[in-house]
């Protein structure tokens, strides 16, 4: 499984004092540390992934001919290529944003979040049109791109699923403006 997520179960664990890591009760707040980078670096394999799954279907739509030309030049395949170049770009612009704000020094939980569900989303598209345009050879073994496409839904699944994502993100943007509001008021 692509994801390397497992599920673990402890009975009855007892650690003793001098093995515990950091402070107890503060797990979750030391897990959070690591939730930007982590997110980011599935953002990135999936993109590599959907550009791969891409890259497969428009070589496939340059030569394969259906009704006297090749499908790329179908209106109706030619934007799904367009939308996943599209889906593709802004992808890596959220990654590389965030990435550039990590350098900064950011925490940058909201803007990974929103990379999180950018990402998940329009790489799922991708890889869902490049199946769409590669026809029967989209959803057998011939090409790697039924395998990705398996594979990836759990990206919008692991590290949090795109709706907690969003009412996360809510949260913080109704947050962000009430403070603008109570800043306003007292100026």
């Amino acid at each position: 499984f692509t994801g390397g997520h497992g599920v673990l179960r402890f009975d009855n664990l007892r650690v003793p004092a001098a093995d515990v890591l950091g402070e107890v009760g503060k797990g979750f707040r030391y897990a959070q540390v690591r939730l930007a980078p982590a997110r980011l670096t599935h953002c990135m394999r999936w993109l590599g992934q959907a550009r791969r799954a891409h890259d497969t279907a428009l070589e496939y739509a340059r030569k394969r001919h259906a009704f006297g030309k090749p499908l790329a030049e179908h209106e109706g395949v030619g934007y799904m290529l367009a939308d996943n170049d599209m889906d593709l770009h802004t992808a890596r612009l959220h990654i590389w944003h965030t990435a550039w704000m990590l350098d900064q020094g950011e925490k940058c939980n909201f803007e990974s979040s929103r990379a999180k569900v950018v990402c998940s989303e329009a790489e799922w598209r991708v890889v869902d049109r490049s199946v769409q345009i590669l026809g029967g050879q989209g959803v057998t073994g011939e090409t790697p791109v039924m395998r990705i496409f398996t594979d990836m839904r759990a990206f919008r699944i692991y590290d949090g699923p795109s709706e907690v994502h969003r009412w996360s993100m809510a949260r913080k943007l109704v947050h962000m403006a009430e403070k603008a509001a109570a800043a306003k008021e007292v100026a």
